[in-house]
């Protein structure tokens, strides 16, 4: 095959993948559908297929080609009226679908496809014709369809997604490397600092010498030393303006960069979410193909158009979701005799949900089956553990490895790895699977895994001295419970949250960590975790804030407990290690409850940092001073910018926060002000103001400004985690 061959058909295989998966999704939105005569969805499915036809006849295909001229003449029957979707068509179209990858594989492997006679076959059968081959384009005008409405697809690049993942990781890198130069700005600004207290000595120095310097440079032998101290005087002028240009253009560049590596992750980030629904979309043969070898009738739907995830994700469910569609149709649908013996229909309903919810991606597999069977749980688990045991944790036996409730083994179930390999996988990707309860009959595993691996919204929190992260996705929600709240129930710590007794557990305790800290007052920080309906209370030594992070392998083998799922790089550039919230779980539930905590001995109460708050909204003034106070800052406030310099120059603050547009002299003015005084210049300035232009954020930093906050994007949290790092 030459070059020019070999190109157009890498992409056919990528456009045959395409026209499948969009006449599927057209068949399954069409089911319930009574009539699908008129359907603007059918003109759709009837141009893929033409397409489809002519992309096929480009390559040299002739059998692919003749299977998409039979899909043309089904569809253009259909869309007549002459001939109904129904059961029967719907299995043939299917059918055809199934013919059409095996001729695609085949070709894949350098293999001359066998010709599909079983799907033409069916569709001869259903048209009522001999068997279908290709059209003339005058056949297809002869329809009534125009060959100027058969438009192209649209043009797609496609490129290996291995590229897109090293691309994401350069993008984290870039970011990563962009926060260590926050540190660079500090020392420059320090160094700044320094150069303009040297020109300021300068200055004070030349005008206290002023008379002594004239009468020596009437002296020939002090000319030198005269003219020497003026040069140094120059370059230290010369050097403080170099400083401040140099630290500016470095701030700058710093924020460009940021901005540039972020909309570029962003976009990376876009291009490797793929549709869920796509991904799964091949499950419908292996479901059909099951379902008559085991001699069921099954009703497979898959639901979820439009919900898109991390392609890694996707990948990684497709063979938990396999395990867990193949025990529905061994374990849970019966056969249509018994199915008639309990008053169901013959045909039995599967189905495959998906969803997106809080940044998680929801994936449900339901049917109408036997459902399972609890009691056998418990006879079956009684053998390995004797007593009694409670509905939630005979619902979490099944996923043990080894663990099965079937009598007989056979190609689909019986050796008890299915369900445990769903658990295994959905806890690598930090997310959980449960039995979900059900009303009627059957059985519905629900899988929550996160929509991405890689970026999470982190609550940082701190235990046995060491910060840890934790996604904010496996926290049901977070209270300070007063150390008196705290009871015992059969020896072990317990909490009581919404009149519900729940285990309370030590954060250090679960990682293995040999110390008990110290609380700092009387208030026990607690998480509470939550899988299923299972709940546990953590407690640790204090929450810290919230972040977006990049989560990052860390280089060295993650703790076997599963506690742990990776590493992510602060601003500052200290990398703090990612807790998994599944497997804290899985710990809480194997570990005995911990010791409450000691009371922290009291020390003298330190001097909280004060902040000036300069804005002339009164409501703004009393929103920012309520959150500054309730997080122990002291707090002063002014109404612009003149009132700001006035009470700096009788008390200074560690820290001013200032809106820009204010009477008298407005935000800009002042850090300008602040910047150019000797004694208020090393204060950060923190502008929240609801100017967003680019423009404006670029200016306030310009002028000496350490962060600017949009107030249409406030969030206190953010504005928190900002004065952490200054003060």
């Amino acid at each position: 095959m030459s070059d020019i061959g070999q190109k157009l058909a890498a992409i056919f295989q990528g456009e045959h993948a395409e026209h499948l998966a969009h006449i599927r999704s057209i068949l399954a939105l069409l089911e319930n559908v009574a009539e699908a005569k008129g359907r603007t969805e059918l003109d759709e499915a009837f141009r893929r297929a033409h397409s489809l036809k002519g992309a096929a006849r480009a390559v040299d295909l002739a059998a692919v080609e003749g299977l998409a001229s039979g899909l043309e003449t089904l569809f253009a029957r259909v869309r007549e009226g002459a001939l109904r979707l129904d059961q029967q068509s719907t299995g043939v179209i299917h059918q055809v679908l199934d013919a059409s990858e095996d001729c695609m594989a085949a070709f894949r492997e350098g293999r001359t496809p066998d010709t599909p006679a079983a799907a033409l076959g069916a569709i001869a059968v259903l048209l009522g014709i001999e068997e279908p081959g290709p059209e003339t384009p005058a056949e297809v005008q002869a329809r009534g369809v125009p060959l100027a409405v058969l438009k192209p697809v649209e043009e797609m690049v496609r490129l290996p997604a291995e590229n897109l993942d090293r691309l994401l990781r350069s993008t984290g890198q870039i970011l990563s490397e962009n926060l260590r130069q926050a540190e660079v700005s500090g020392e420059l600004r320090a160094l700044d600092g320094e150069i303009v207290a040297i020109s300021a000595e300068s200055i004070r120095f030349r005008k206290a010498a002023a008379a002594p310097l004239w009468r020596l440079a009437a002296q020939p032998e002090f000319s030198s030393v005269i003219r020497y101290i003026g040069f140094v005087e120059q370059k230290v002028r010369s050097l403080a303006a170099q400083s401040r240009a140099t630290r500016l253009l470095q701030q700058r560049s710093e924020w460009n960069t940021r901005r540039s590596a972020e909309q570029l992750q962003r976009d990376v980030w876009s291009a490797r979410m793929a549709p869920a629904e796509d991904l799964f979309e091949g499950f419908r043969r292996m479901v059909r193909d099951l379902a008559r070898q085991e001699n069921k009738q099954i009703d497979f739907r898959l639901s979820g158009s439009g919900v898109r995830a991390d392609r890694i994700i996707l990948q990684a469910l497709k063979d938990p979701v396999m395990h867990l569609l193949r025990n529905a149709i061994s374990h849970g649908i019966e056969t249509p005799g018994e199915r008639a013996g309990k008053g169901k229909p013959p045909m039995g309903s599967l189905i495959l949900r998906l969803d997106s919810q809080r940044g998680r991606l929801i994936v449900e597999v339901e049917d109408d089956g036997r459902g399972v069977d609890l009691q056998q749980v418990a006879s079956v688990l009684s053998e390995a553990e004797p007593g009694a045991h409670s509905p939630d944790e005979l619902a979490q036996a099944i996923f043990r490895p080894g663990f099965t409730t079937s009598s007989s083994v056979n190609h689909l179930s019986g050796r008890g790895m299915g369900l445990s390999v769903v658990y295994e996988t959905v806890h690598r990707l930090q997310g959980d699977v449960n039995l979900k309860p059900k009303d009627g009959p059957g059985a519905s595993f629900v899988l929550s895994v996160p929509l991405s691996v890689s970026t999470s919204h982190l609550l940082l929190l701190s235990a046995a001295g060491q910060t840890f992260g934790i996604p904010t996705h496996g926290i049901e929600r977070l209270y300070r419970v007063p150390l008196e709240r705290v009871e015992t129930l059969e020896g072990k710590p317990v909490v009581n949250l919404e009149e519900q007794p729940v285990p309370l557990y030590g954060l250090a305790q679960l990682l293995a960590i040999d110390a008990l800290p110290a609380l700092r007052g009387e208030v026990l920080p607690v998480m509470v975790l939550k899988s299923g309906v299972r709940r546990f209370a953590v407690w640790v030594d204090e929450f810290l804030s919230e972040r977006d992070a990049l989560i990052q392998e860390l280089g060295m083998p993650c703790p076997a407990t599963g506690n742990v799922s990776g590493g992510a790089l602060l601003r500052e550039g200290t990398v703090l290690v990612v807790l998994n919230p599944a497997g804290l779980v899985a710990s809480c539930a194997g570990t005995s409850a911990t010791p409450v905590p000691r009371k922290a001995q009291t020390q003298a109460p330190a001097i909280a940092p004060g902040i000036l708050v300069v804005d002339d909204s009164i409501t703004s003034r009393s929103l920012e001073r309520s959150i500054l106070e309730a997080h122990g800052y002291r707090v002063r406030t002014a109404v612009d910018g003149l009132a700001a310099l006035e009470l700096l120059r009788v008390e200074k603050a560690d820290l001013i926060i200032t809106d820009i547009q204010m009477p008298r002299l407005d935000g800009f003015g002042l850090v300008e002000a602040l910047k150019a005084d000797s004694r208020l210049n090393r204060i950060p300035v923190i502008i929240v103001s609801s100017l967003e232009r680019a423009e404006d954020q670029e200016r306030g930093l310009l002028l000496g400004a350490d962060a600017y906050v949009v107030k249409r994007k406030f969030d206190q949290t953010q504005l928190l985690d900002a004065i952490r790092q200054m003060i």
